[in-house]
Order: structure tokens, then C-alpha cells, then sequence
């Protein structure tokens, strides 16, 4: 048999092009299809880095790690402006950190929920919150915005900020309960304006101490219920 340094060297392999390899199972010798070692390669990146959307109840299995699904699963080929919640495990696959930090950036801004191999299957929405409803499963309430096709099976999908509206974004508050102090966690990284109404949209001053740039502490001489939007 030749020397492998001896062949011709292809600069322009196609999909349907061999390789030849060994399986570390069983040790053997192997052709593998370049095509099919590219889908392995891609699958194993994007269940790292985004999460696939699941419709099958695995019970008695809890939720797989990297995925996103309805609260009673099902939902298959749903219209993006129908969804208004989705359950996401934030824990990924084998070593990849949990996904916690990077989505509670994003509460009170646009995202956008891409099919990674379709740019015309999308869903933007504002994520309005993100709450724990079992170990590594977030609730994640949304406001459609727009979108394009539908949210399909066994799809991997990005999440991500909304790059036409970016970080420069607002927040709005609401108080539902009468009270002399609001206290807002509003995560835009920054010490915005504040405007607040009570729930006949008057405008309505108080003081305000900036604890961070993602909260705020509202004070009132007088107890109320209302709205404050930051921007």
C-alpha cells in the first residue's frame, strides 16, 4: 500500500467524499462520509450554544438539558404570535455552563428566537420575565412582537437580543399592590430616566435611589398603585 503522503492532494473535497478513520468503540477501520462527519460536527456546536425545541413529554424523565418546550409540551409548528410562554432549561449539555446569567440580561428587552439553520423561521418577542418553576426550568413569559413562519420539532434555536432595537432599551414597571416604596430590578445596565403614573395615568414625583444600574428604589409620601417606565 502506498504512503499516504504519496496521494494527490484534494483541496475541493465534495459532501459525498471518504474518509478514512477508526471507530473508538470497537478500535476498526472505517470510511466516513464527509457530509455526515460535518452534520455531527454541527449538531454537537449548536446543542452547546442554543437549545432545541422538544414537543415529546419524556417522563418520567425531567426536561433534557439545552431545550425549550411548552409547559404541557406538544406545540409543534405553532404560529410564533400564539406562544406566549416557554419553559427553557438553562443547564446545557455535558460541560457547557448554565445559560441562567446570559438570559437574565435580557428581561425588560427584545429578543429574537432564531431557527439556526432557517433565517426565515424567527420569533421576536419581550422577554417581560424569567421565573424558576423546577431545578434548571425558567418560565419564560413573552410579548410577541413579530416573526415569520413557525416554531417546528427537534429544531435548534438561538436566543439572543433583538439587534435592530439593541441594549438601548426600556422597561416598564407595574405595581399592582398599593405602596410607599417600589422597589424595580429592571436589568438595562444603566441609571435611566424614570417616569411614573398611577392607575389613572397620573404622574405622580417621588424620589428615587439608583442601588445599582440594574435597580432602582422608588419613594412616596403616600401609598398607590401604577406604573413607572424607565428608559
Amino acid at each position: 500500500m502506498p504512503k499516504i503522503s504519496s496521494y494527490q492532494l484534494n483541496n475541493t473535497p465534495e459532501p459525498s467524499d471518504i474518509l478514512i478513520g477508526t471507530d473508538v468503540s470497537n478500535g476498526q477501520t472505517k470510511n466516513f462520509n464527509i457530509q455526515s462527519l460535518s452534520v455531527t460536527a454541527v449538531n454537537t456546536f449548536l446543542k452547546h450554544t442554543s437549545w432545541k425545541f422538544i414537543t415529546l413529554d419524556p417522563d418520567p424523565d425531567p426536561r433534557p438539558e439545552g431545550t425549550i418546550s411548552f409547559e404541557n409540551y406538544g406545540g409543534g409548528s405553532t404560529p410564533w404570535a400564539n406562544i406566549t410562554n416557554l419553559y427553557v432549561n438553562v443547564q446545557m449539555p455535558s460541560t457547557s455552563p448554565v445559560a441562567l446569567p446570559y438570559l437574565q440580561r435580557m428581561i425588560g428587552h427584545d429578543i429574537v428566537i432564531q431557527d439556526v439553520r432557517s433565517l426565515g423561521r424567527y420569533g421576536v418577542y419581550t422577554l417581560t420575565s424569567l421565573t424558576s418553576v423546577g431545578s434548571s426550568i425558567y418560565d419564560m413569559e413573552l410579548t410577541y412582537v413579530t416573526g415569520s413562519s413557525t416554531i417546528e420539532a427537534l429544531q435548534y434555536y438561538s436566543i439572543q437580543i433583538d439587534e435592530v432595537e439593541g441594549f438601548d432599551s426600556h422597561f416598564e414597571f407595574t405595581q399592582g399592590v398599593p405602596a410607599t416604596t417600589w422597589d424595580i430590578t429592571h436589568n438595562l445596565d444603566k441609571f435611566p430616566s424614570i417616569t411614573v403614573v398611577d392607575t389613572a395615568n397620573t404622574t405622580v414625583m417621588g424620589s428615587y435611589e439608583y442601588v445599582t444600574k440594574d435597580r432602582v428604589i422608588l419613594s412616596f409620601s403616600n401609598q398607590f398603585a401604577g406604573k413607572a417606565f424607565l428608559n
